[in-house]
């Protein structure tokens, strides 16, 4: 009481202040150990993190090195193989043109010309399906376009033939209620039936047009497929002998007779072989080989062939046996016979 002047102190927090002066102080000392513990933990965890982003930069440097290299390994080697049998294709191809050339001198100029204009002709009606192709396809993307947009119309007109339908409802139960404005209803009922029939006609001719727009894209559908079918036909790869089973027949004439020398790896030296078994090596290897055959056809220099025995000779290998004109000939002529000349061959 001496403190107060003798009396009594009557406040509810007389005493707080006094435990606040103990309290803060150590409040703010475990805050900041707190603090400091957090801090020295988030330095180590970002240290940690750059040591290990920089060993993953390495890591994928490397690994992108070695891809790159393995890479640019094997396309060289690819682009090697390719160019050494695009070569002796060719030679093949430059044989045959020169036996053609020595048997046709007159008409060499016409039937160039002839080849020109036919790749031509080929080449513009492949622009020509690409441009139409394209167009079909805007065609198509409109045609889509004016569908979705019949298709927001329907339900618009839908959802109005509706509203109207609960209108009429409502008019009928107005007019049964009030017989004193029965003219002036009904009045009001004609005019809405009116429009909900002319309403029921339009919906009627949305619903001819989305029938009448979805058999147009019908149609342009199918003509699409037909002209993808024809495009994938003109883009077809050429032929390659890559992944094939490569078979190498030599065909010569000595006199009257003909003369086959057969090598079936690629490699090695050539056997000579007659026409039947020769047909017969090469069917058991068509059918064996699931990649197929790549059957190269070598006229040796003054072979004395003409060009329509070379021809008729080459055209009947690769059509039987050759996987690149399989599919373009039926099956049944799969197995068709020898030429007249096969008597004369040696046995």
């Amino acid at each position: 009481m001496s403190g107060n002047q003798g009396f009594v102190d009557l406040r509810l927090n007389s005493q707080e202040g006094q435990v606040n002066e103990s309290f803060w102080p150590s409040f703010t000392d475990i805050m900041t150990v707190i603090v400091m513990i957090f801090l020295i933990a988030m330095v180590v965890l970002l240290m940690r993190n750059m040591e290990l982003l920089a060993e993953l930069r390495a890591t994928m440097e490397a690994e992108r090195v070695a891809s790159e290299l393995a890479r640019a390994t094997g396309e060289e080697k690819d682009s090697l193989s390719v160019q050494l049998h695009a070569a002796r294709d060719r030679v093949s191809e430059l044989q045959l043109q020169l036996m053609r050339l020595q048997e046709r001198n007159l008409s060499q100029e016409t039937t160039i010309t002839n080849q020109v204009t036919r790749i031509t002709d080929l080449t513009a009606e492949r622009d020509g399906l690409k441009r139409e192709t394209g167009q079909l396809t805007l065609l198509r993307q409109r045609l889509e376009t004016d569908l979705d947009s019949a298709k927001v119309r329907l339900d618009r007109s839908q959802q109005h033939i509706v509203n109207l339908e609960a209108n009429v409802a409502g008019l009928e139960q107005n007019m049964r209620n009030l017989q004193t404005r029965f003219e002036s209803a009904q009045a009001s009922a004609t005019a809405l039936q009116q429009t909900v029939a002319q309403q029921q006609q339009q919906l009627e001719g949305l619903h001819g047009e989305r029938q009448e727009a979805e058999r147009k894209f019908l149609v342009l559908v199918g003509e699409y497929d037909d002209l993808k079918v024809r495009y994938d036909k003109l883009v077809r790869p050429a032929r390659s002998s890559q992944g094939r089973r490569l078979v190498e027949v030599r065909y010569w004439k000595e006199g009257r007779g003909y003369r086959i020398a057969y090598r079936g790896d690629g490699a090695g030296s050539f056997e000579e072989v007659s026409r039947a078994t020769l047909d017969q090596r090469l069917a058991a290897l068509r059918d064996a080989e699931r990649n197929g055959l790549y059957v190269r056809v070598i006229f040796p220099e003054n072979s004395g062939l003409s060009y329509n025995e070379a021809w008729e000779f080459t055209n009947h290998l690769h059509k039987n046996y050759d996987y690149y004109f399989q599919d373009e000939v039926p099956a049944a002529q799969l197995e068709a016979p020898p030429p007249p000349g096969d008597a004369e061959q040696p046995q």
